[in-house]
């Protein structure tokens, strides 16, 4: 039951990182950065914004600060990464539909992410 819950709170604080994801790429859109920029601070803002719900609310970690948030942004660059391989492959090479390859990829880098924090970036030190 307690491994559900923390699935839950994990899904619930995915959901508000996307929300400040697009919240903060169209307002840097509408303060007339490129798409690249844009995106990249959309990036940053939500990856911090999710170390900090993970490490308190969805954790409950109690691990190195700087340490876990090194690792933290280091698996999300990964997981970033593993994402664009896919679309590149997936959309430019193969010609599949992008929507429907940015669902299947959201699918893979949610659960990678959630892999690398709770195994690895907040994982419970035992006593």
């Amino acid at each position: 039951m307690k491994k559900r819950e923390e699935l839950t709170r994990y899904i619930f604080f995915g959901g508000l990182t996307t929300l400040v994801s697009i919240a903060v790429q169209f307002g840097a859109d509408f303060l007339g950065a490129g798409v690249t920029l844009a995106t990249t601070i959309a990036w940053i803002c939500a990856v911090g914004f999710a170390f900090a719900v993970n490490k308190i609310f969805v954790f409950k970690s109690k691990g190195k600060p700087l340490r876990q948030a090194a690792a933290f942004f280091a698996a999300r660059l990964t997981t970033y990464f593993m994402e664009l391989g896919f679309m590149l492959l997936t959309v430019e090479v193969l010609l599949f539909n992008m929507h429907a390859m940015k669902i299947i990829a959201q699918a893979f880098v949610l659960t990678g992410n959630y892999l690398l924090s709770k195994f690895i970036i907040f994982k419970k030190v035992k006593k």
